[in-house]
């Protein structure tokens, strides 16, 4: 009987946030949180009230982008549904993306919500997994960047954008490893892009995990259409796809893609296996490690070195805009024939100005710290969070997805409880990701909590408070 658990519910929690909405929720109507609020001091004045079961805002909370995907139709007037339920959803608290920084953001962040709303509260959202982000070595390294080079490279790498300090990182990230060389890209993305293109051509074969990277698979989709996916983390599945590729075309060249550390699940694949399939079926293999080079493995050297795999991965690429501090990217190939295919036939490295100096001067420092005690001591700092954040939010009775990394995913489930939880974070002071279709499957939207060695165990409780608190809120006003 709902009434009763409504008096269960409202017994037992009492005058707690939780308590006063699970009430309110049958009145229909989303209570705006004080700034008195029992989690956490912080001001969400302003919020509008919404009925979470009126037809208006369960069409807010239920439909998804893919149904503004027209294929056909003036591209104005078949974008306009989409530009109005993205208005809507703002009117109504229940936009997250697009948050406006109002100062750097840090273990707290101060931003302005895209209803208008400014919100103050833990940052669990920008993946800066070691905190170096506002580190003074970083920006004194900037400063002097500035000051010898100026702000801008006005050139791309094929003709005058390269500096002393650009080499010297790339020899920086192959040393780290333990490569001969590597090349920088404007972007991580472009890196992934760059990577995959510059070497696959139409009668190749690129087979990839099925939750790899966008920058990946378009990179792969560009150069061929010999493209095959194997269930995420999957060795016998990839064993079975190269098996048909190989009885069909003994003699096509393969990649396999893959990635260190994924982003969304904060899960990583056994590269041992992986490795060793792929040699049977005479596959190069390729591996992103955006999200783990820098935060884990001995010396920062991410799940590749973590395994003892340095020298065995043909392909590494990576990002510094989740450990290193700052933008751009860079290639590692083992193979010097691979690596100045990718100079001469990647676009998007050809095609751009390069990295700025201060974005070359910021990763060279940050590369020194992550390779140094410092790097160790942080690394150290981190595993510890991610230990207490995963054990506090089973304590909590949240389901978290992964393994051990600096991405501890919490899973929701239903799209319309990730929107509503999502909208009554930011209310209680929480700054998180929450991520649903088509990023993620249907029915397994979750939220995306951002570790750094930076929390405190009080930041950390404070934040799955706030998750546990959203999410009961939301399946008590929707279920």
């Amino acid at each position: 009987d709902v009434r009763n658990r409504k008096n269960d519910l409202s017994s037992y929690l009492g005058d707690t946030t939780l308590g006063r909405f699970v009430t309110s929720r049958y009145n229909r109507t989303l209570p705006i949180i004080s700034k008195h609020d029992d989690l956490l001091d912080v001001t969400s004045d302003g919020w509008p009230a919404i009925d979470p079961r009126s037809a208006d805002v369960q069409g807010l909370l239920k439909k998804s982008m893919g149904r503004f995907y027209p294929g056909r139709g003036p591209m104005v007037a078949r974008n306009k549904p989409l530009l109005n339920w993205i208005q809507r959803r703002r009117e109504t608290g229940l936009w997250p993306y697009g948050l406006c920084s109002l100062e750097a953001p840090g273990v707290r962040a101060r931003v302005r919500h895209p209803s208008g709303i400014e919100v103050e509260g833990i940052n669990l959202t920008t993946v800066d997994y070691l905190g170096l982000s506002q580190d003074v070595r970083l920006k004194d390294a900037a400063i002097g960047a500035i000051q010898q080079f100026g702000v801008h490279t006005p050139s791309s790498g094929p003709l005058m954008g390269n500096s002393v300090p650009s080499y010297d990182l790339e020899r920086g990230v192959a040393h780290l490893l333990e490569r001969d060389d590597s090349f920088l890209c404007p972007t991580g993305w472009a890196a992934g892009f760059t990577a995959i293109s510059g070497i696959v051509r139409p009668d190749d074969f690129v087979v990839m995990d099925e939750l790899s990277h966008q920058c990946l698979q378009q990179g792969a989709y560009a150069s061929t259409t010999n493209v095959k996916t194997f269930k995420h983390l999957d060795n016998e599945d990839l064993a079975a796809v190269l098996k048909a590729v190989r009885e069909n075309e003994a003699q096509a060249a393969i990649l396999v893609v893959t990635e260190g550390l994924f982003s969304m699940d904060g899960d990583a694949p056994d590269l041992r296996g992986l490795t060793e399939i792929c040699r049977r079926y005479g596959a190069l293999v390729l591996v992103d490690v955006a999200h783990d080079l820098g935060a884990t493995g001995p010396g920062g050297t991410g799940t590749i070195g973590a395994q003892g795999l340095l020298s065995e991965i043909d392909i590494i690429v990576g990002s510094f805009s989740k450990v290193f501090g700052t933008n751009g990217g860079f290639i590692s190939s083992k193979e010097l024939s691979l690596q100045w295919a990718q100079l001469c036939f990647g676009g998007p490295y050809t095609y751009s100005t390069t990295v700025s100096p201060v974005q070359v001067a910021v990763a060279r420092e940050a590369l020194n710290i992550i390779s140094g005690p410092d790097g160790d001591s942080l690394r150290a700092t981190l595993a510890a969070n991610v230990a207490y954040a995963r054990e506090g939010a089973g304590q909590r009775g949240l389901k978290v997805l992964g393994a051990l990394s600096p991405i501890v995913p919490v899973l929701i489930g239903r799209e319309e409880h990730s929107r509503l939880a999502g909208m009554l974070s930011f209310q209680k002071g929480l700054i998180a990701t929450c991520l649903e279709f088509p990023v993620v499957q249907r029915g397994t939207a979750r939220y995306r909590l951002s570790m750094s060695p930076r929390l405190s165990n009080t930041h950390i409780d404070r934040a799955l408070d706030i998750v546990a608190a959203s999410i009961a809120e939301a399946k008590a006003a929707l279920d």
